[in-house]
């Protein structure tokens, strides 16, 4: 009696279990239909794959431009002949050809009965239909301009000899590429109906093939000579030492070319480098001395000559170990290069020409950039030096003197009156005053443009100044020919007395002073001259020991060295 209704109650809690189990079944099966409803329908399922690219859960537009992006950095793989190494691996806008990767995704999609599944959600990318194609459209134009830029008009695919690369302890051969000719039409054909994917961008062309000079069998046997004549590294004699290369170290050194139908082994010299520096170097360099000169002006007047020292001759070091390499030679020393003295003056300087010529061109020769210098005392014992005082210079705003010079002779004969209207309501007196104290480029070219560059030209040859001019590609001139313009508008020679006064004045004026005047003692009369990397001043300079003309042009100096040459020019004409 007690089994019977044992039996009984366990029937009851079995089928009990039972209901309840299917309703939370079907419960959470409900659950999971209305959360995949819910999921985003421009959403890819869970897990799905396009190509072998990952593109579960994006958007269809967030997926297109992933896909399509890959797709435009594909490296097309092409083949020539039964080579196994691709010959070239073009993107595919090289070769005319674009890819779109809308269909797929579209046959990928999650579709509405789909996600009355449950669980769809995670499976139903297995349900895509991966055979479709992205859309492909070419260019055979583009695709043309390849093939003719790539292989020439005779279609010729040259061939890659092989070669050797050093890794895992070994030299390793890199297979050749065999060339050959092939026909343009079936490469054209061939890329027009290419169907790359990102799984498979594989596309063979036939060619009647031509083999690499150098073989794979020939490139073995050369690294195997390679590595047996380095089976014991290298000893390198360096003066009464010895310094041993393991095998390994020197074939990492290695890189290898071919030479007249032969692989050569050449040590790359940046690898070698470090090795050298640590190891062979110190035990070769000797310092070299100092050598002390003293020179008055131009001549050497004593000398007490520093030892010479030496250095590794890295680039001789590397052709003795090639030499090895190949057989030619049974050893190696190491090579070295003498290394000269460095040198010291002490300069002393005669106050004549010669003397401020030395010291002119010997500031020069010691500071960076380029330089052409002209100077003359214009009172007193009227020495002259100078340095490349015809070597031409850009004139930079100095141009501005010329303009001048032309304009105040406009004023002279009546042409031209002060209250002329020039430019922006300034009439030619402003304007001529911002031309030279400001530098003001409007007013300057203004009146250059209304003149005229050739006229302008003209008028400054007629004076003296041959060097200078408007009228090639740019506007030059040299220390020379302003040196004598402005010691020509000094002495008045040029201009009436009112307009050399009306133009000395506004260069007094100048406002620019870190050159001439700020190495000058007394007042400064100049004009200068700045743009890219040339700085150049023109200056009249009233000294306390007798007035002078200084012009200093450069090219990549600096306002310091210039301030820094006036300075010791005056120094030595006060000695």
């Amino acid at each position: 009696m007690k089994l019977q209704w044992f039996e009984q109650v366990s029937s009851h809690v079995i089928e009990h279990k039972v209901k309840s189990g299917v309703f939370v079944a079907t419960g959470l099966g409900i659950a999971m239909i209305l959360a995949q409803l819910v999921y985003p329908w421009d959403r890819l399922p869970l897990h799905a794959v396009i190509d072998s690219v990952p593109v579960g859960g994006k958007s269809m537009k967030e997926a297109t431009k992933t896909l399509n992006k890959q797709y435009a950095n594909l490296s097309l793989q092409l083949y020539f002949g039964d080579g196994d190494k691709p010959y070239q691996e073009p993107k595919p806008a090289e070769v005319g050809l674009s890819i779109d990767s809308t269909k797929q995704v579209k046959a990928s999609n999650y579709e509405w009965w789909q996600r009355l599944i449950p669980t769809s959600l995670w499976w139903a990318h297995l349900l895509s239909d991966n055979r479709v194609d992205p859309t492909y459209q070419n260019d055979s134009k583009k695709i043309m301009e390849y093939i003719n830029k790539e292989f020439g008009k005779e279609c010729i695919v040259k061939s890659q000899n092989a070669t050797i690369k050093y890794e895992n302890d070994r030299l390793q051969v890199v297979s050749a590429i065999d060339g050959g000719t092939c026909k343009t039409n079936d490469v054209l054909s061939l890329l027009k109906n290419a169907k790359p994917r990102i799984s498979d961008a594989k596309i063979k062309i036939s060619i009647e093939p031509e083999p690499a000079e150098i073989s794979d069998i020939k490139a073995g046997k050369f690294a195997a000579t390679i590595q047996d004549r380095t089976a014991a590294g290298l000893t390198i004699a360096v003066a009464d030492e010895t310094v041993n290369v393991t095998q390994p170290t020197l074939l990492s050194w290695l890189d290898f070319k071919t030479s007249d139908g032969e692989l050569v082994a050449i040590v790359n010299k940046k690898r070698a480098d470090e090795f050298f520096a640590k190891q062979v170097a110190p035990k070769l360099a000797k310092t070299a001395g100092t050598s002390r000169i003293t020179t008055l002006d131009f001549t050497v007047v004593s000398q007490k000559l520093g030892a010479t020292g030496q250095k590794l001759n890295t680039d001789a070091t590397i052709k003795a170990i090639q030499d090895w390499l190949s057989g030619s030679k049974d050893s190696v020393d190491a090579k070295v290069s003498t290394v000269a003295p460095q040198i010291t003056y002490t300069r002393q300087y005669s106050a004549t020409d010669t003397g401020i010529s030395a010291l002119i061109s010997q500031f020069a020769e010691s500071h960076s950039g380029s330089f052409g210098v002209s100077f003359i005392e214009l009172d007193g014992q009227k020495r002259r030096a100078v340095y490349q005082d015809k070597k031409l210079f850009r004139t930079a705003s100095t141009y501005k003197l010329f303009v001048a010079y032309s304009t105040l002779k406009r004023i002279e004969s009546g042409t031209w009156k002060w209250s002329d209207q020039v430019h922006g309501g300034r009439n030619l007196a402003k304007c001529f005053d911002d031309m030279i104290v400001k530098s003001d480029n409007e007013c300057a070219e203004t009146l250059l443009y209304k003149i005229g560059f050739q006229t302008i030209t003209n008028e400054i040859h007629a004076i003296g100044l041959s060097n200078s001019s408007f009228v090639h590609k740019y506007i030059e001139t040299t220390a020379g020919d302003l040196t004598t313009f402005v010691g020509s508008l000094y002495a008045g020679q040029i201009l009436s007395k009112t307009s050399t006064n009306t133009l000395l004045s506004a260069m007094e004026r100048n406002i620019f002073r870190q050159g001439i005047p700020a190495g000058a003692k007394g007042t400064v009369a100049d004009k200068v001259g700045f743009l890219e990397d040339y700085l150049n001043d023109a200056a009249i300079v009233y000294s306390p020991t007798g007035n002078y003309v200084l012009t200093i042009l450069t090219k990549g100096s600096s306002w310091g060295a210039i301030a820094e040459l006036t300075r010791q020019i005056e120094a030595l004409r006060t000695k």
